[in-house]
């Protein structure tokens, strides 16, 4: 039906390590960005509104917005990164569903 894979070769370990390190990478960041954003959006405005904090708060909901967008940008790049790396999986495995 299906050949086997090849045996992978220390380049297509490389390759693999290569990846893992941008998927370890994406993770936090993606994180990092909604957490703000949270924070920005949600936490800030409610906090405010019930008087648990000063209306000088709110200064702070456009640079942390401005911080996620820039994190959650980053993100993007590291993902596409990561999806480019996955395309050498085409040295040791022919299918991509298994």
């Amino acid at each position: 039906m299906f050949d086997d894979p090849k045996a992978l070769s220390a380049a297509d370990w490389q390759n693999i390590h290569i990846l893992l390190q941008w998927l370890w990478i994406y993770l936090p960041l993606i994180a990092i960005g909604a957490v703000t954003l949270v924070i920005a959006h949600a936490f800030i405005p409610s906090l405010v509104i019930t008087g648990h904090l000063d209306e000088s708060a709110l200064r702070a909901r456009p640079v942390m917005t401005v911080f996620a967008v820039l994190v959650l940008a980053a993100a993007a790049v590291i993902l596409a990164l990561a999806i480019n790396q996955t395309l050498t999986q085409g040295n040791f495995w022919d299918r991509w569903l298994i």
